[in-house]
């Protein structure tokens, strides 16, 4: 009996085997389908108050609070917000608020040292602060949606919308405060880069008192820009000329040119002039064999497919970041019809596709345009400004013009891209010194007169 059932057995393992992949497969597909519907379905509730999300229990380093909904009404009640302590927080001691905004979702369920490598990179060796943002995955609100799912653009653009976070994290302050996690006077020191870099920005114009030093990297300023009649970010003439001439003429043409700006912005990230010039002649029939290859490698690359990350924009959980790239390109947007080379942008040319529906509820008076207008000549504390040589999306003149608005700042120059990644020791013991020694100290001196940076002005 033992023999012929083995005999059976063996006999069927190809048919065998056939099944168990056929199950193995439906299965991973019920489960790709679960996390596909959940990604696309609209919220409908949120963590309740005195809850935790299990991923993330609360102890010592993962902490929990109730803060307003609406920090315009507090009437509407209260939602769970929770922030992170660095691996190596020291508490009564110089405190660093890292800041994101919501286009850049960096901070989420965080429950492990090893979850912080990527942030210790940066800052390892000081005290610093993670806050989960409104709007970012977990905390999502019900709220921002009409009954039937659609996206209630003035209720996103008030309660995801940057106003709001600035309290948030100034309620986050507060609490750490009372904790006794803070100096005693409370006062805290700031850093963020690109887009966060403009809510460093945002938080000291409101509740600039509270902090001593702040370091903005590879960021840009909306107000700055229009005061100097210029684009938030960067034109593409300023960063290589014969890329801006070649897309302009595709314009002309009428080829599919958001999915390429979007690919070319995206590999324009890391300064790789050569392969954006590349992949814009294969599209214009200039190109070798070599550009025709970019050009389907940068398609067939997730991250560069534009079709996918629209899709991928339009699901509720991304909603806030379109609230935030609205808040800060909706006003340049209104205006932007590049007639020559030299007014491309290559991010406008893509941010307005998928800023579509927002763009649509601004000319049907649904929603306002949001400028961001801030008072930089009153804040008295110490403002470090990073910026990079062949950074695409911010130039060098925007970190001036930075430099130029706080009275005690300084402007570092790199030789690098958007996505910083040259030299990140020498980086992160330039940033060390800034904080604890202060603008003017002696370290700080030192790493200004390291050749790898390029602002002689800043140099003994």
């Amino acid at each position: 009996m033992k023999i012929s059932i083995g005999r059976h057995v063996i006999e069927n393992l190809p048919g065998i085997g056939a099944l168990l992949l056929l199950v193995i497969a439906a299965a991973g597909a019920a489960y790709a389908w679960h996390e596909y519907d959940d990604f696309f379905s609209v919220p409908t509730s949120r963590l309740e108050a005195g809850g935790f999300y299990q991923e993330m229990p609360t102890n010592d380093h993962h902490y929990y609070m109730q803060i307003p909904l609406d920090h315009g009404n507090p009437s509407q009640g209260n939602f769970t917000a929770f922030y992170l302590l660095s691996p190596g927080f020291s508490a009564g001691g110089d405190v660093i608020f890292w800041l994101f905004d919501n286009q850049q979702e960096r901070v989420g369920m965080i429950n492990s040292t090893a979850d912080f490598e990527n942030f210790e990179e940066s800052l390892r060796g000081q005290s610093y602060v993670l806050m989960g943002n409104r709007g970012v995955s977990p905390t999502l609100f019900p709220e921002v949606f009409n009954k039937d799912g659609s996206v209630n653009h003035s209720r996103a653009l008030n309660l995801y919308g940057s106003r709001q976070q600035v309290e948030d994290i100034e309620a986050v302050r507060m609490d750490m405060q009372k904790k006794g996690l803070l100096p005693e006077d409370g006062r805290i020191m700031l850093y963020g880069g690109s887009g966060g870099g403009v809510l460093v920005q945002q938080y000291l114009d409101r509740y600039g008192d509270h902090v001593s030093r702040a370091l903005i990297e590879c960021s840009g300023a909306p107000d700055l820009a229009a005061m100097h009649n210029t684009t938030f970010m960067k034109e593409t003439y300023l960063s290589d000329e014969r890329l801006a001439n070649s897309y302009f003429s595709l314009m002309q043409n009428g080829c599919d040119i958001a999915s390429l700006a979007f690919m070319l912005y995206k590999i324009g990230l890391a300064g790789d002039v050569k392969l954006q010039n590349q992949i814009v002649g294969s599209r214009s029939g200039t190109s070798s064999l070599v550009g025709e290859l970019a050009y389907i490698t940068g398609w067939l690359t997730p991250a560069n497919n534009f079709p996918l990350v629209r899709r991928m924009l339009d699901s509720p959980r991304e909603l806030e970041v379109k609230v935030r790239v609205y808040e800060l390109v909706g006003d340049d947007l209104v205006s932007y019809h590049p007639a020559s080379a030299q007014k491309v942008c290559l991010g406008y040319e893509w941010i307005r596709v998928i800023l579509a529906d927002f763009l649509k509820a601004r000319k049907d008076g649904e929603i306002p345009i949001r400028k961001i207008q801030l008072n930089r000549t009153d804040y008295d504390g110490e403002v470090m400004i990073w910026s990079n040589a062949f950074d695409q999306v911010f130039s060098e003149q925007m970190g001036q013009w930075m430099r130029e608005s706080y009275p005690h700042a300084r402007l570092a120059i790199f030789s690098d891209s958007h996505e910083r990644r040259k030299d990140p020791d020498y980086r992160r013991e330039f940033r060390r010194a800034f904080f604890q020694h202060g603008l003017y100290s002696p370290e700080v001196q030192a790493h200004f007169n390291d050749p790898r940076q390029l602002n002689a002005a800043e140099r003994t």
